[in-house]
């Protein structure tokens, strides 16, 4: 897991307990929960958490240059 957050793993795709985890985390979802829903909708979930994701990313990015760009002048 610490591989995973540190941006570390090589091991191609994260394994699914990780996206369960998220997904259960990210959607507030119970263990229940998670397993009544079809796989369809736990991909699609999980494809749209990671862009949103990625797109906190790139926002986080660009402040962080908008900032150093004020701040060098």
């Amino acid at each position: 897991m610490e591989s995973i957050l540190d941006r570390t793993w090589s091991s191609g795709a994260a394994p699914p307990e990780w996206t369960d985890f998220i997904l259960m985390r990210r959607m507030h979802w119970s263990w229940s929960e998670l397993q009544e829903t079809p796989g369809y909708v736990r991909r699609y979930c999980a494809d749209f958490l990671g862009l949103i994701a990625e797109q906190e990313q790139a926002d986080h990015e660009q402040a962080q240059a908008v900032q150093r760009r004020q701040m060098a002048g």
